[in-house]
Formats: structure tokens, C-alpha cells, sequence
């Protein structure tokens, strides 16, 4: 079989666990996906639908994959593409052709029973019509964001050794509840020198570890240090004491 080489750039359109985007254009037009985020009650069943609008002069195959978030400590997340989340909630129509001009809805269902689930809606849209095109051939990429929240709330988390990262005092929080509420902290840090202060709240997805930022390290004399913190999330609250040291 004979390929041949082309040019095909991906116009990628993103959404986060908590910004807001819904399109990916090139100069003839694009795909776009409303509202950017679905959101319901995590339940056996359709949970809702997402409208996707072919804005192009050509039909698209379109793609649907549920994935999966990378989280970074700072809070930030990734749509992970090795992740696949179909054996939880899943398009109903998968993989489909979308003309010129059209718009089309894409309903979800969840098929396995979770508590919560928090995931990408990964949305590919590639030409049907390529051979004997030459250039510049753009692919549309849409990542929207799928939250299906839990019933009741349960709140529960781990803490780890503080740790220096970067020039800031980490301290790695695992979020091992069912929900995105932030997670939040006081912090006195004894020693060779001492500070005290508020971190941040982060929202962490369930199973996903992130790091309360607890300053920096800027200043600091070399040794080793005590933390005393308080942490929480919702309605619970941890007392933690851990050190790290300065070289």
C-alpha cells in the first residue's frame, strides 16, 4: 500500500475541569460542541447531551472517546489520551459522519454504576473526503468536560511528607473522596526559620493527588524544618505534622 505524505495540523479546542472553551476553527469554518460542559447526577441511564455543530463545507467522521483527566499538583488538568472511561458512561453513537452545515446531538449514558465520575469528552472530527487533496488538510479536536456528581458527598483524603519542589514547600494531598469540592490548608513551619500562612485551595479529582503550596523556600536557612498543618475539605478537617529539609 502507497501512502503519501501530507500536512494534517490538529485544530484542538480545550476545556478543563473548570474553564470553559467549546471550539476548534480553521479558516473555512469548524466544529464546535455546546454547552462545554455537561453536567448531572451521577445515575445508570442517560445523563445528558452535548451539540456538536459542523460549521466546515465538508462532512466530517467524527469520533466520541470518554477519557479520563491527568492532574497536575498545582490543580491543573490534561484530557489523558491512554485513558478510556467507555466502561462507565459512554456516547451512544460513537463514531459517526456530521455534513456541512449541520448540527447534531450526542447523548451520553452511564452504564456502570460509579458514585461520581469526572471526565474529557474527546471529539475528533477528521474529512471523509481526502484522496487526491493536496496540503494542508486540518482534523478538529474538541475536549469538553463531563461532570457527573455524586448524590451525597463523601469526603476523605491522605496526606504525604512536605516536600521541596521548585523552590515551594509541597505538601501532597490525595483526594480519596467522590467529590471536586477544593481542598484547603493552614500551615506553621518551625526551624531554622518560621512562617505561617494559608495555602490555596485546590479542587481535586477523585483519586488524584495535588500539592498544597505552602511558600517558598526563598530565604530560608538550610535544615530541617516542622510543618504543622491543618487541612480540609468540606466538612472534614485533618490535623498533619511533617518535616522537610533545606540542603
Amino acid at each position: 500500500m502507497k501512502t503519501r505524505r501530507i500536512a494534517v495540523p490538529m485544530v484542538v479546542a480545550c476545556v478543563g475541569v473548570l474553564g470553559s472553551a467549546g471550539a476548534a476553527h480553521a479558516q473555512s469554518g469548524g466544529l464546535s460542541v455546546t454547552p462545554a460542559s455537561l453536567e448531572n447526577r451521577a445515575k445508570l441511564g442517560t445523563v445528558g447531551s452535548l451539540t456538536l455543530n459542523n460549521t466546515t463545507k465538508e462532512t466530517l467522521r467524527v469520533t466520541v472517546t470518554v477519557r479520563g483527566w491527568k492532574q497536575q499538583l498545582n490543580g491543573t488538568v490534561v484530557a489523558d489520551p491512554r485513558s478510556n472511561l467507555t466502561r462507565y458512561v459512554r456516547a451512544t453513537t460513537r463514531t459517526f459522519n456530521i455534513g456541512a452545515g449541520v448540527k447534531r446531538p450526542i447523548s451520553f449514558r452511564m452504564v456502570r454504576r460509579q458514585s461520581s465520575l469526572y471526565a474529557a469528552v474527546d471529539i475528533l472530527g477528521k474529512p471523509t473526503n481526502t484522496k487526491g487533496r493536496k496540503g494542508i488538510i486540518p482534523n478538529y479536536r474538541l475536549i469538553s468536560k463531563l461532570r457527573l456528581n455524586p448524590a451525597k458527598k463523601a469526603y476523605n483524603f491522605r496526606t504525604g511528607a512536605a516536600q521541596v519542589r521548585s523552590g515551594s514547600v509541597i505538601l501532597p494531598v490525595r483526594n480519596l473522596g467522590n467529590s471536586l469540592d477544593p481542598i484547603s490548608g493552614t500551615y506553621r513551619i518551625s526551624g531554622p526559620a518560621s512562617k505561617s500562612g494559608n495555602a490555596a485551595a485546590i479542587s481535586a479529582l477523585p483519586g488524584k493527588l495535588i500539592g498544597l503550596n505552602l511558600g517558598a523556600t526563598r530565604g530560608m536557612k538550610k535544615g530541617k524544618y516542622t510543618v504543622t498543618a491543618t487541612v480540609k475539605q468540606g466538612s472534614k478537617s485533618t490535623n498533619v505534622r511533617t518535616s522537610f529539609t533545606i540542603r
